[in-house]
């Protein structure tokens, strides 16, 4: 019964928002009393502290009132009780309710009734639940375990060595070969730290250990009903005589059945609440011990793990510890019931009893081979599920993409391949306990009393009667909650331990190594002494760390598993020609030319794979960068410059022992030091401020600076909201520019800055946009006396860096000052190209991607729209929040949720379970009453000097009890298989219907809801419905029943007269329900909607390890992790707390009923209302099982309403989401191959907005003729990707808003899919899949192999991808991490060329290619696309100086169409005032 201790306040830290303050207004706002606080405030005082800081006592020093009304606190309370208005009302702001209580409120759990009244009267919120209580802080949970966790790392280590150190010695006496190979082959695996060792420490052993030991106290004390019914049975049974006395008074016994009761629930309400706070801690400790891994896991270890998969292991892997603890005392304490039952049945019958041990031993073996299984069985579960969660997030992440490509039917079959194999599993594991698992232990309870009675009555000379009968019964009764919880306990023990296994596995994958010294090298010249300079000798790094040890993934098992190839498990012709033979040797190419370079590249990778040289990223690097230089690095696709900064920012693996040199001032590490700009700038959902703050206090002036110098001004002028405008997951309302410039800006921010490192910054901006980053960012005040290393292929700002750095296949080609490098005639791999010196670079459209990319926020327009103030005040608030609220059911699980899950399971197999429960337990109840028949029999018999009964009568009566007891058993195993069947159906129909309306819902829904949230529901939500929620709904609906036939039994043994008392016992009990269900319900909801946040926070963070770590920002987004699961800890709590409140008050009804039939049968003795003693024996039977039941009835009742709570969600996805236009319409669809069949392109009146912002397309109505190639032109919002989301209807126009015609065939009226695929186009962003590279080119499969080589070696991959261990059939990491971003996107442009549209829009699509490469990328689209209309968005002017024709855009009007030359010409035209900034830009320069 211990109390948190206040002292944990003083521990605990105030938990910060992700970006900080933003500004002195939210510094208000955070500290307002309108808002409630994170953080705790100090508890009560304590005294009798443990080894953690707990109390033995704590209480409020008013405790000397808490007998005070006691009773209406108890449980009336609640009905003069006046409903709260909400949470700062009842303090819980400031302290939780528990902390509040007093010591009477506190045992009985009635500080619970002010939170219940509440819930009762309006629908609770999340600010109605306030902060946790100061034992519950994840901060605390987190640092105690991470200390026992290091202890656990250091005494394996320790062991490891002396096992290895005794195996070398044996070895080394072992005089043989052979020896020595057969002591190998018995070698034991390592030790591996044990995770569960670590929490169970960490929580305390000596408070579980007070816990487990009243729970065994009070497991005890249950047996105390069973002998006052034994004893007042045989005393009625023997009244008329007098000759049994009973151990006390009768009528005490009778109080006894009501006390007891009462007692056994105070205590076993404290363990559990105990408990409760143990799985909050279990949780808390294990999902940050893997946040915290998660922001220093090395690249090799990322490697072995997803995005998907450790959020996966985050969800549902840490409920799986903290569902077990719920589960833990009963696998405990359960075996010490089983044992003292039979003890007392020992009493009753005798040797009898030994035939029942018999049974359960000759069971043992059999339960060890099953639990084996059913581990094997949960873990191929759990594989296939880690893939299917992975996929998703994929999908979620590059939606955009799949909608372009209309790639929603091959993502979605596999999607559907995937769980198509974790139902297969599923199948096997379900069907498996379902048959053999329920079977065996459920037999127990029902097959030893057949046994017992049988041999009671063949080696006994006494006739069984009621009293040993009924007690008999009511021990096998009470043995039959342990045996119906076992098998839940046994599975979730499993569970736990692959759970443990696999974070542990992760806890244990290599952090990064330190690498990077804040001193100067050894015998530093005066340069490298310098703070801020950047020395590298001889260094040599990379990905994976050769010399280091083979890293296991986190399903990989211990024995080392057969190599196998990968594949594209595809059917497609070119996986055919690759499976035959080695996949190598095969190509019978039309192109031999190509052929021989392909099997040239392979044969060469087979020998270098065979010499095991690991392939290193940066190979002899040898530079020293002065402090306060601007650096540029130059060079081609895939030639290391990002590895080159990853290598200073210390991501990489040093290989021989490199080092990178960083001094800083006395060589201390300080926050702020480096700033990061990432190639794919990493946004966060916050406010465009709080993206560029990232943290760090508010300084206006500085942040004023850096916005002017970022070129930020002119869009947070248009923004809805300007900076406070809400920035959703990737920055999906800004365009690349923008987050270009985002991202840069946060790197310009900190004064602190002295190593800026800066990734092609300049590559989605315009030139004179560049020009400005370059003069004011890069050049300027803003960012003087700072080290700068800039990644570029921009030419024209070589001439005023400090220094030149060329890249080429991982090593420094050539380094010095630009001039004296040209001067040596220095190839710069296209970053310079002198030919177009003059006119080489963007026009930034860039921005333009933002107005391209939906949202209100993002329909941003220099001349917006007249509106009205009121609308204008609409942008705004809309503006500041982007991301939609998520959705929360009110009121208890509607019952059209169980409707709905009956019917994705099937009515049949529904109504099949509900028979089967009312055969199993009609069978159970009529064989009690059988045997409370055979009793009197047996008793009539021998009363006057008979004989007793004779065998044929035992027989008859053993017979049909036996009948009944099987009837019984197999009504529980027919439910298990109904219910196998049920979940199975209902799993694969609910996922289903989930990924089709998520594939289906249109970019809009994915621009305002975060991943997170979406993958909750396919991971942890889906998780219930597969493997929770049928156990809570065998376990609830069996224990319904049960009740119902209890209730029903009792009645029939009074004779009707326990209908009385019901009728006031029914409407506490309905009422007490009532409070708890409603409230119970809303805390369960809100749980889960706190659980959203964190998952979404968590795959974001895993995008962002990079820059987080160069930011020094680990820390603060851990703080921001842990205020997450302090809210989310706080409603979950409550949620099993209220369940004891509840179970505590039931147990009270139980007893009372139990009561009742005591004193009416010693009322009623000697009348002619007298009640028989079998049935007085029966009735009291049932009333102790009814106290059982009722609690862990309800408990599973609750538990199956939590669970339903996910199918809710799931539905409301499922069914609620409105879907984009259909993807096919049969009637108008044109068929494939006979459209388009030139490419005309028709714009008539066209207008459009995103969602509820303005006209982004004001009427534009134009012709494009066959063939052309139209350049698109504008300034920031003025269309230009507007058009295109209009041209594949990723936004649909206004309902009055005019048409598209693609040769004369109107898109509004065709399905997106045949529109789509008749279209390509190469986005900004490349995004690739974790599937094979033959899968990212050609998900439909339908490429030949030399179509994908060919498409290939016309965008310069063939030697990239030959030289790949598996070619087309290599692997791609998540987001494609193992390709630099300008390879993913020349794959991106391949990935179009094989689709050989007749309309290509190209939307940036070689921003971060180096120009060589670029100019070839042109030549190549020119002439593979020369009888296809071609669209292309401008960033770059010279992209479309060739063009036909140039469509220039403003305000979402056409401003001037014509062919380049005519606009240059035009005196004050739009293009050529354009084209003459840029112009000027490079002038400059």
């Amino acid at each position: 019964m211990c109390r948190p201790d206040s002292s944990d306040a003083e521990d605990s830290k105030t938990k910060i928002e992700m970006n900080g303050t933003s500004d002195s207004n939210s510094s208000s706002n955070a500290s307002s009393s309108s808002n409630p606080p994170t953080a705790t405030a100090t508890a009560p005082k304590s005294i009798l502290k443990d080894e953690h800081g707990y109390a033995a006592t704590n209480f409020d020093d008013n405790d000397n009132s808490a007998a005070q009304g006691m009773a209406t606190t108890w449980c009336c309370g609640l009905l003069h009780m006046k409903p709260p208005k909400g949470g700062r009302e009842l303090g819980v702001w400031e302290k939780s309710l528990e902390d509040q209580s007093n010591w009477f409120t506190w045992i009985t759990l009635s500080y619970l009734n002010p939170m219940l009244k509440l819930g009762s009267a309006k629908t609770l919120e999340t600010d109605d639940i306030g902060v946790p209580s100061q034992q519950d802080l994840s901060r605390n949970a987190y640092e105690r375990v991470k200390v026992c966790w290091e202890e656990q790392i250091k005494k394996t280590h320790v062991q490891n060595k002396y096992k290895q150190a005794a195996f070398q010695r044996q070895l080394s006496k072992c005089t043989t070969e052979a020896q020595k190979e057969a002591l190998i082959k018995k070698q034991k695996p390592p030790l591996e730290p044990s995770l569960g060792f670590a929490l169970f420490k960490g929580f305390g052993i000596r408070r579980l250990g007070f816990g487990m030991f009243i729970y065994f106290v009070s497991s005890l004390m249950t047996f105390v009903p069973v002998i006052i019914l034994e004893d007042l049975v045989r005393y009625f049974q023997d009244a008329g005589a007098g000759e049994h006395q009973t151990y006390v008074d009768p009528w005490i016994e009778v109080f006894g059945l009501a006390l007891v009761p009462f007692l056994v629930s105070i205590l076993q309400t404290r363990y559990q609440v105990l408990v409760a706070h143990a799985g909050v801690f279990v949780r808390a400790a294990v999902s940050l011990l893997l946040y915290h891994k998660s922001l220093t896991v090395s690249a090799a270890g990322r490697a072995k793990t997803s995005t998907g998969q450790v959020v996966n292991i985050m969800s549902n892997d840490s409920q799986q510890l903290q569902r077990l603890l719920l589960f833990a005392g009963m696998g405990v304490v359960a075996p010490v019931q089983i044992v003292l039952a039979l003890a007392l049945i020992y009493r009753q019958v005798g040797n009898a009893m030994w035939a029942g041990v018999a049974f359960m031993l000759a069971l043992a073996p059999l339960n060890g081979m099953v639990f084996g299984t059913i581990g094997k069985l949960r873990r191929k579960v759990l594989k296939y599920s880690d893939s299917r969660v992975k996929i998703m997030n994929e999908i979620l992440t590059g939606i955009r993409i799949i909608k372009f490509y209309a790639w929603e039917k091959p993502f979605g079959a596999e999607v559907d391949r995937l769980r198509g194999k974790e139902l297969q599993a599923l199948t096997r594991y379900a069907y498996f306990i379902a048959c053999i698992f329920s079977l065996i232990l459920s037999s127990v309870p029902f097959i030893q009393p057949i046994l017992v009675f049988s041999v009671y009555t063949a080696i006994q000379d006494e006739p069984l009667d009621a009293g040993t009968a009924f007690s008999t019964i009511a021990l096998f009764n009470l043995m039959r909650i342990p045996f119906a919880f076992l098998p839940m306990v046994f599975l979730q023990w499993i569970q736990s331990k692959i759970a443990l296994r696999r974070v542990g596995r992760y806890l244990e994958l290599p952090e990064l190594n330190t690498y990077v010294q804040h001193v100067p090298p050894p015998n530093p010249t005066a340069l490298q002494n310098a703070v801020a300079s950047v020395t590298i000798r001889d260094g040599t790094f990379a990905w994976v760390d050769p010399s280091g040890k083979e890293v296991r993934g986190i399903e990989d098992e211990k024995k080392p598993s057969k190599p196998r190839r990968q594949s594209s498990r595809r059917n497609s012709k070119g996986s055919k020609e690759a499976e035959e033979g080695d996949g190598k040797s095969s190509l019978n190419f039309a192109n031999k030319e190509l052929q021989a370079s392909i099997r040239s590249l392979q044969t060469t990778n087979s020998e270098d794979a065979s010499n095991a040289v690991p392939v290193m990223a940066l190979t002899d690097i040898n530079t020293t960068i002065e402090a306060g230089s601007l650096v540029a690095v130059v060079g081609s696709v895939g030639s290391g410059k990002s590895s080159l900064l990853s290598a200073i920012l210390g991501e990489m693996e040093p290989v021989g022992g490199s080092n990178v040199y960083v001094p800083r001032e006395n060589g201390v590490v300080s926050e702020g030091f480096v700033s990061y700009s990432t190639q794919t700038p990493w946004i966060v959902n916050d406010t465009l401020r709080g993206n560029i703050m990232f943290g760090r206090p508010f300084d206006e002036d500085r942040y004023n600076q850096v916005v002017e110098a970022a070129a930020l001004s002119d869009d947070l002028a248009v923004l809805p909201a300007g900076d406070q405008t809400e920035i959703g997951e990737h920055g999906i309302n800004l365009s690349g520019g923008q987050k270009a410039r985002v991202s840069l800006a946060r790197a310009l921010y900190a004064t602190s800055t002295k190593l800026m490192l800066l990734d092609d910054p300049l590559s989605a901006v315009d030139s004179h946009v560049g020009e400005h980053l370059f003069a004011n960012a890069i050049c300027g005040d803003v960012s003087k006396g700072t080290t700068r290393i800039l990644v570029t292929h921009a030419s024209h700002v070589l001439p005023r860096c400090d220094y030149v750095i060329v890249m080429d296949k991982g090593t420094i080609k050539h380094q010095g000052k630009y001039a004296d490098l040209v001067a040596r005639g220095v190839d710069f791999a296209g970053a310079v190209d002198v030919s177009k010196h003059d006119k080489k670079d963007e026009e930034e459209n860039d921005t333009a991607k933002s107005d391209d990319k939906k949202d209100g926020a993002d329909a941003k327009e220099k001349k917006v729209e007249n509106v009205s103030a009121e609308k204008k005040e609409a942008m705004r608030k809309s503006g500041k929040k982007l991301t939609s609220d998520e959705d929360k059911a009110e009121g208890n699980v509607a019952g059209s949720a169980y409707v709905k899950y009956a019917r994705a399971g099937g009515f049949l197999a529904a109504f099949s379970v509900l028979c089967c429960a009312v055969f199993g337990r009609g069978s159970d109840v009529a064989g009690a009453f059988w045997l409370s028949k055979w009793a009197e029999e047996g008793f009539q018999s021998t009363e006057n000097g008979g004989m007793g009964m004779s065998d044929e009568d035992t027989r008859f009566y053993l017979g049909i009890y036996s009948t009944f007891a099987l009837c019984g058993l197999m009504g529980i195993t027919l439910q298990g298989i109904c219910f196998a069947n049920l979940r199975l159906r209902a799993s694969r129909k609910l996922h289903q219907d989930l990924t089709d309306s998520i594939l289906k819902a249109p970019v809009a829904f994915f621009d305002v809801t975060p991943i997170g949230r979406v993958l909750n529901r396919f991971a942890a939500d889906m998780d219930k419905v597969d493997l929770e929620l049928v156990q809570s709904l065998q376990q609830g609906l069996s224990m319904l029943f049960s009740i119902l036939g209890a209730v029903g039994a009792i009645i029939a043994a009074t004779k009707g007269v326990f209908l009385l008392p019901m009728i006031p016992l029914g409407y506490i009990y309905y009422l007490i329900q009532g409070w708890f269900r409603k409230t119970s319900t809303e805390l369960q909801r809100i749980t889960s909607i706190n659980n959203s946040p964190i998952f979404a926070d968590f795959s974001q963070t895993l995008s962002g390890t990079s820059s987080i770590r160069a930011y020094g920002a680990a820390e603060r987004f851990a703080s921001h992790c842990e205020g997450s699961f302090d809210t989310m800890d706080a409603s979950y709590i409550l949620v099993q707390v209220v369940n004891q409140w509840l179970a505590l008050r039931l147990d009270v009804l139980g007893g009372l009923v139990g009561f009742f039939i005591g004193a009416f049968a010693m009322a009623t003795q000697n009348t002619s209302f007298a009640i028989p003693a079998g049935w007085v024996g029966l009735a009291l039977n049932y009333s102790i099982e009814l106290t059982g039941y009722l609690k862990f009835g309800v408990r599973m009742i609750a538990q199956t309403e939590a669970d339903m709570s996910s199918v809710e969600r799931i539905l409301f996805y499922s069914n609620n989401i409105e879907a984009e236009a259909p993807s096919e319409v049969p009637e108008k669809d044109p068929p494939a191959g006979t459209w388009p069949t030139a490419g005309a392109i028709e714009f008539r009146n066209a207008a459009m907005r995103y969602r509820d912002g303005p006209l982004v397309l004001k009427g534009v109505s134009l012709d494009i003729q066959p063939g052309e190639k139209i350049g698109v032109c504008g300034r920031t919002g003025s269309g230009k990707s507007s058009l295109m989301i209009s041209l594949f209807r990723i936004s649909e126009l206004e309902s009055d808003g005019g048409q598209i015609l693609i040769d004369g065939v109107n898109t509004s009226e065709i399905g997106t899919t045949c529109l789509r695929m008749n279209l390509s186009i190469i986005p900004q962003d490349p995004v690739m899949f974790s599937n094979t590279i033959r899968y990212n080119l050609d998900p439909f499969a339908t490429a030949s192999e030399e179509e994908l080589w060919t498409v290939l070696q016309k965008v310069q991959m063939v030697e990239a991808i030959a030289s790949l261990p598996n070619g087309l059939d290599h692997q791609v990491a998540e987001g494609g991490e193992n390709f630099s971003l300008g390879q993913r996107q020349l794959m991106c442009i391949a990935r179009s060329l094989l689709r050989k549209p007749k309309i290509l829009v190209m939307d940036e699509a070689t921003a971060s290619i180096d120009n060589t490469t670029d100019a070839l990328i042109q030549r190549m689209i020119r002439e593979n696309f020369s009888g296809a209309t071609v669209l292309t968005i401008a960033h770059r002017l010279n992209t479309i100086m060739d063009s036909d024709r140039v469509l220039v855009l403003d305000d979402g009007e056409i401003a001037e169409f014509d062919e380049p030359s005519k606009l240059l010409q035009k005196e004050g035209g739009h293009f050529r005032a354009m084209v003459e900034k840029s112009q000027q830009a490079h002038g400059e320069s």
